[in-house]
């Protein structure tokens, strides 16, 4: 049974010091966007996360982890569930994961025609909604952050 929640993927990898970041453009509605998904059953967030990461991508993660990005969306866009859903609910979370890969070979599903690895400026330059907007701004300050704690790191040692 859907679980009412959504999850919001973002898979990364550093290319060469740089972090690239992978896009979808949707099939339906002909956005960009990162991969986007409910939970299943008692699947909690970050096994919801994990699993949508591979049915939309075929890619496998190194890691992911749970990013502070948060929103909600009206149970009004989940036609097909809103009925098996509680009553009196009105909104459900989208919670946020970054997933580092290793590679950047995507085999997209059929919910999206193509997919893009790119930089923060040109990522965000094409995203549609402001969760991937934000929960990208989240993940590349994290990353610059650890870039610059491993280069301080290697230099102190």
């Amino acid at each position: 049974m859907r679980a009412p929640y959504n999850v919001l993927v973002l898979p990364y990898m550093i290319n060469e010091n740089e972090p690239l970041f992978c896009i979808f453009k949707r099939q339906d509605m002909q956005i960009w966007q990162f991969v986007a998904g409910g939970g299943e059953n008692n699947e909690t967030p970050l096994e919801a996360a994990q699993r949508e990461l591979y049915e939309e991508t075929q890619m496998k993660s190194l890691k992911v982890y749970k990013l502070d990005a948060t929103t909600t969306v009206p149970v009004e866009y989940f036609k097909d569930f809103k009925d098996r859903w509680k009553e009196g609910l009105f909104v459900i979370p989208v919670y946020s994961f970054a997933a580092e890969v290793d590679n950047n070979i995507v085999k997209v599903s059929s919910e999206h025609v193509v997919s893009k690895w790119l930089n923060y400026e040109e990522a965000i330059d094409l995203l549609h909604f402001d969760i991937d907007k934000t929960a990208l701004w989240e993940l590349n300050k994290r990353l610059v952050v650890e870039r610059r704690q491993n280069k301080n790191t290697k230099i102190n040692n």
